[in-house]
């Protein structure tokens, strides 16, 4: 009873924490907005609005609580791109994104994995030059970069997988699949080298740890006693670093989208901010927060119940 009345009042906190998080935001965001000078009808289409259409999106200022109200409604009005609702043309591209950030967090896990396990489970030279250069290399790499190395490589060399474009796995599995290959390759191994940092440190410092002693005094191999003992006290860490992994390549994908004319939520980002389509940029920004927001409170709760555990 105790323990489910404290679960119970840090999931009340963490909620009341994500929702004063979400309105400071849209406060800041209103006050952005209005801060901008001119009307909203030269904000949205520039100089070049037609007398009708400023005349019309003039008289639509509203106040912060009415817009709010719009908001929580999930209404953020009209998209300046074909004056399609924004809340429609978000929705459109969320399926997009969360295949290629699931695609994209698979092949970081899984490329991490391979680095990592051999340096700890056979640690020399060329193990730790092999985990030293790649940790390097994805955590310095420019996105833009690897994506157009990428595209020099198997589209324009080779020919083997297409250099853009984005096809439904419902129309056509084989092709949607070769088509998410580079930007997924792009994304993860640019995402994996913080995954394989964490991995390789939580492993090291799991193997120094005294029961690790006892176990392989008992003469258990040294896999045993990486997949049975190490790797467990591991994942709470890890499941946190993958699911803010997760967010970021969700919401923080716009220049690998853009390249790879993939249409996701990072290039509907590039192009709203390109047509200074506001409503739409507004509706990314409380998207993103309220993702990043959500996995971080997740994730507190993950470390604060590993915390419990130990210390129990």
């Amino acid at each position: 009873m105790i323990k489910s009345f404290h679960m119970k009042a840090r999931l009340a906190r963490k909620a009341i924490s994500i929702l004063i998080t979400l309105f400071l935001v849209s406060v800041i965001v209103y006050a952005v907005m209005s801060l901008i000078p001119g009307s909203r009808a030269q904000i949205l289409f520039g100089d070049a609005v037609s007398e009708s259409t400023y005349q019309q999106w003039k008289g639509e200022d509203e106040t912060y609580l009415s817009w709010l109200g719009s908001v929580l409604q999930l209404d953020f009005g009209l998209s300046n791109a074909g004056s399609m609702p924004v809340s429609s043309l978000i929705a459109s591209r969320i399926p997009v994104s969360l295949v290629l950030a699931l695609c994209s967090l698979f092949l970081a896990a899984a490329f991490s994995a391979a680095v990592v396990f051999p340096a700890v489970l056979r640690p020399g030279r060329l193990t730790r030059l092999v985990y030293n250069f790649f940790s390097l290399i994805s955590l310095c790499l420019p996105s833009f970069l690897l994506a157009l190395i990428l595209i020099l490589v198997f589209s324009v060399w080779t020919g083997l997988l297409p250099s853009g474009g984005y096809v439904s796995f419902f129309s056509d599995p084989l092709a949607s699949m070769k088509s998410l290959i580079l930007p997924s390759v792009s994304l993860g191994f640019l995402h994996s080298g913080l995954i394989m940092r964490m991995l390789y440190s939580s492993m090291q410092h799991e193997l120094g740890q005294a029961y690790i002693r006892q176990v392989r005094a008992k003469g258990v191999s040294e896999r045993q006693v990486l997949l049975k003992h190490v790797l467990p006290n591991v994942m709470s860490q890890m499941t946190v670093l993958v699911m803010q992994s997760f967010v970021v390549l969700f919401t923080s994908s716009a220049a690998v989208e853009y390249i790879f004319s993939v249409p996701g939520l990072g290039a509907l980002t590039v192009s709203a901010i390109g047509r200074r389509d506001f409503n739409t940029i507004v509706a990314l920004v409380l998207l993103g927060t309220l993702a990043s927001s959500i996995s971080s409170g997740l994730g507190d709760l993950i470390s604060d119940s590993r915390d419990r555990r130990v210390s129990g």
